[in-house]
């Protein structure tokens, strides 16, 4: 039998994701995880073959988390099952080691394929992410600046252009405000913006608004 946890802040998704497995692939014992200590907590004592996890479990540190996760659990396949957009997220999540890929948009056959190749240590993603790949792969195809971000900064960036104030962003996640301004700073350098303005700029320029708008914790 194979033996799965899933990892997601929804009960109804958790569910979904039981009943699912339970109903079309019987070979598939599934467990769940409510969040990132359970979540840890259970690979310490338990081995699983899959970890189906959305990463936003620890909203503003996912590649921490993908990394933390393989630390702990070496030998279990990790599949990302998430709304964060692929193209933005999944080439950070390949680099932590994840084996497979799949929007919450997708339909459920989908998940079950994904679970099914990433128990067998296959890789499964889409066509449109397997691209993005393979032209980082490749061709060599450079970085992008947002894309050496670090989580927090990252999240920073993402609520700074979605309107929040340093001082809001330091309330919402629990941290000072010279701790915001610090990652913010580092946001600007590394995005080459000399002001808020540059970086509402850059967000729009490289297709970002949706998913800053996704990564605020505070909607």
């Amino acid at each position: 039998m194979i033996q799965m946890l899933v990892a997601d802040r929804s009960e109804t998704m958790r569910l979904g994701v039981c009943t699912l497995f339970a109903r079309q692939a019987r070979d598939t014992v599934v467990r769940e995880a409510t969040s990132r200590s359970d979540l840890i907590s259970k690979l310490q004592s338990e081995q699983y073959h899959i970890i189906l996890v959305d990463p936003v479990l620890a909203a503003g540190s996912e590649e921490t988390f993908l990394r933390q996760i393989r630390a702990v659990a070496p030998r279990a396949h990790v599949l990302v099952y998430t709304e964060l957009d692929e193209l933005h997220f999944g080439m950070r999540a390949i680099r932590c080691g994840v084996k497979g890929y799949v929007m919450k948009s997708r339909p459920a056959d989908e998940l079950l394929e994904a679970a099914s190749r990433v128990s067998l240590g296959k890789v499964h993603m889409s066509e449109r992410l397997a691209e993005e790949v393979a032209l980082h792969m490749w061709e060599g195809k450079d970085e992008l600046p947002h894309e050496s971000l670090s989580d927090r900064e990252f999240l920073v960036f993402a609520m700074l252009v979605c309107g929040r104030s340093v001082s809001r962003i330091a309330a919402v996640l629990n941290l000072s405000i010279k701790t915001i301004s610090t990652h913010k700073a580092r946001a600007m350098v590394k995005l080459r913006c000399k002001s808020l303005s540059d970086m509402i700029q850059y967000s729009i320029a490289n297709n970002l608004t949706d998913v800053c708008r996704d990564r605020c914790t505070d909607r």
